[in-house]
């Protein structure tokens, strides 16, 4: 596979950059060491960094070693001092996001951006969309849009300098005005939230009237999305099924997928991302599962300086024919904050559960809530299913969670007990961005 326009164009960028002529592992590493210098000085003009980073100057990062020097930067830091991570005056700030941490009663974080914060973002978008689409093509984008400068505005931009036409519709409510929309307006591509595009891809086949909607690509955004689940959506519409992974501490953007669909080439032009042991704090080797950390390289309104994410991830240890310079980072397994841990170590996740459930044909949708009773874990599952009239098979899904390699030794261990049930109480599609996750509670009596 020939090297893509999204790595051309980060190649050029940082060409252009350190005056070199010649692309290499050395100049990537030579425009984030001097990024990274740069970052640092800029990030001390805030109240955080000047004090947390008082002992430390731009010039001592001489290396990717002394960069683990630097202290991490966590989503409690943000929701204690917004304000105090800002760098410019305010009036030279063009959004703020406001993001409630999911699972904390904490104070929302405050993520701020310049217009030229939301311009790298555009060409992020621009580039990064163009693994996928081709000028000419229309994209409907099921992200929240009704804002200057949201998600979905800011992709429109990025779609409509690539020669794209960007049409934002918006989280998916209404399944049926959705695939009216795709099929009236004739859509080579859909952006969206994974659950929510799952419900179109088990919905269409259901209705005459949408059987024959067929896509050029999908690219699902804003949540874990399970291979089970890509290959729905996939054989629904017909088309290769791509994953981003970003958040808006990111800028929105991080990496994406490109037409190998074997990890997400990582935004390195604007990034400087590592892999750390979450209880250590060191970093890992590449190939070692660990926690998703970064530095913003580019950012001037809101730098942040080895952020910890929660994400759980790894660098893939071999590289894509796209580029052999740019690391892959592997999909995401989920969240530390809500992993299910068990005594031994080992954990639950709601992706765990995601890959076994989102095989099932007359699946729409599950609830997964935990709770406990004695020395034992009761996962209940509440399936909603795609034909009500079609009684579930229970047996199949019980059979399908035995062949899982990872939750079966739960199992065998005599750790979890399974009980699956018909849908009780209001399963509805999200309502914007909010992400999927188990639901547990402890006690003899939490049902």
């Amino acid at each position: 596979m020939s090297n893509i326009s999204y790595e051309k164009w980060m190649e050029s960028s940082i060409l252009k950059e350190i005056g070199d002529g010649e692309f290499t592992h050395e100049s990537l590493k030579i425009y984030q060491l001097k990024k990274i210098r740069q970052t640092i000085d800029i990030a001390k003009k805030n109240r955080f960094y000047r004090e947390t980073l008082k002992n430390i100057s731009a010039v001592d990062i001489k290396s990717f070693d002394d960069i683990k020097k630097l202290p991490f930067t966590t989503y409690i830091d943000l929701e204690n001092n917004p304000k105090d991570f800002i760098c410019t005056p305010l009036e030279q700030i063009s959004r703020i996001v406001t993001l409630k941490t999911s699972g904390t009663m904490g104070n929302p974080k405050r993520i701020a951006f310049t217009e030229k914060d939301l311009e790298t973002t555009v060409n992020f978008f621009k580039f990064g969309m163009l693994n996928l689409v081709h000028p000419g093509q229309k994209v409907l984008i099921l992200m929240p849009g009704s804002s200057p400068d949201s998600i979905g505005q800011l992709l429109k931009k990025g779609l409509n300098k690539a020669g794209c036409e960007g049409f934002v519709y918006g989280p998916v409510f209404n399944v049926w005005d959705a695939l009216e929309t795709m099929k009236s307006d004739h859509i080579d591509c859909i952006v969206g939230i994974p659950t929510q595009v799952y419900y179109l891809a088990k919905l269409k086949n259901t209705d005459a009237r949408y059987q024959d909607i067929k896509l050029k690509s999908v690219l699902l955004s804003a949540d874990h999305a399970s291979k089970s689940l890509c290959d729905v959506v996939g054989h629904a519409f017909n088309c290769p099924v791509f994953t981003h992974y970003g958040m808006t501490e990111m800028g929105y953007g991080g990496g994406v997928e490109c037409r190998a669909l074997n990890g997400y080439h990582m935004r390195e032009l604007d990034l400087y991302t590592e892999i750390i042991n979450p209880k250590t704090g060191q970093n890992v080797e590449d190939g070692t599962y660990g926690e998703v950390v970064f530095t913003t390289l580019t950012r001037e309104g809101m730098p942040l300086i080895r952020y910890r994410t929660g994400d759980i991830s790894r660098f893939l240890p071999k590289n894509c024919d796209c580029s052999d310079i740019f690391k892959r980072l592997d999909y995401i397994e989920g969240r530390l904050s809500e992993f299910y841990p068990f005594e031994n170590g080992t954990f639950l996740s709601i992706g765990m559960l995601d890959e076994i459930i989102f095989k099932l044909d007359n699946v729409l949708d599950y609830r997964a809530t935990i709770h406990e009773k004695g020395d034992k874990t009761i996962i209940r599952l509440e399936i909603k299913p795609v034909l009500p009239d079609i009684p579930m098979n229970f047996g199949e899904i019980k059979t399908l969670i035995s062949q899982d390699k990872r939750i079966n030794l739960f199992l065998e261990n005599n750790t979890i007990d399974i009980e699956v049930t018909g849908f009780r109480g209001p399963i509805e599609i999200s309502n914007g961005m909010q992400k999927r996750k188990l639901y547990w509670e402890k006690g003899e009596n939490s049902d």
